[in-house]
């Protein structure tokens, strides 16, 4: 006769809710603490890609420099001739001659062009800076100081910390402007360029390579060179 085997029944239990509660409350705890972390290394990436992207223009116009003797980009007839919109989009402007190629037709031979030997840059794009804001600009035009202190909206620069302007009047000046910079970004940029200039907010907003001013959703200046 068989026997009839029978055997415990298995009741798999699941989380209760109590349990899922104390779960999501860990999982909301972690992410509180991770999260602004997170931010803080995403913010440092990109200083580091914008302040890579400065020495890349440094050394282009170094070398433009040393070709052509000015910081100006060039006209048509070869003539170097300050330019203010600093928009990669304007044919004159100097981040378009900087990118331009010397086997470029624009190039038409006369002046000061048969010393251009471009590209001096690669790449160069208003609408999309490396790392930080949402626009820039690189003019090139004369220095004005209005007086010994900087400020913001003067293309005269600090470089070394005292409150005094230190780019002679009518000199040229080539600046790159980014649009859309917050507080946060501005220090952590400035900590990369002007590390050790200025005390305070204040201070570092206007004194150094850097400037930055809150109005207009933030925007900020990084001296990149004068003659």
């Amino acid at each position: 006769m068989l026997k009839k085997i029978f055997r415990p029944v298995s009741h798999e239990q699941g989380f209760t809710l109590v349990e899922m509660i104390g779960v999501l409350a860990i999982i909301a705890i972690l992410i509180a603490l991770l999260l602004p972390k997170v931010f803080q290394l995403v913010a440092s990436s990109n200083a580091r890609a914008l302040a890579a992207a400065v020495r890349t223009y440094e050394t282009s116009i170094v070398n433009y420099y040393a070709d052509i003797g000015s910081l100006y980009p060039l006209n048509v007839a070869g003539a170097p001739q300050g330019e203010t919109s600093g928009l990669s989009t304007t044919v004159r402007s100097l981040p378009a001659r900087l990118t331009l190629n010397s086997a470029d037709p624009l190039n038409v031979g006369t002046g000061s062009w048969p010393r251009f030997r471009g590209p001096y840059l690669e790449k160069f794009n208003s609408a999309n800076p490396p790392g930080l804001g949402i626009t820039m600009t690189m003019p090139s035009t004369a220095a004005n100081n209005f007086g010994a202190a900087p400020a913001f909206n003067q293309n005269n620069f600090d470089l070394d910390g005292n409150n005094t302007n230190d780019i002679a009047n009518a000199s040229q000046v080539t600046w790159l402007f980014v649009d859309d910079v917050t507080q946060a970004q501005f220090e952590e940029i400035d900590g990369i360029i002007d590390s050790g200039v200025g005390t305070n907010l204040g201070e570092r907003q206007v004194r150094g390579r850097v400037k930055w001013q809150a109005g207009g959703g933030g925007q900020m200046r990084l001296y990149l060179g004068s003659q």
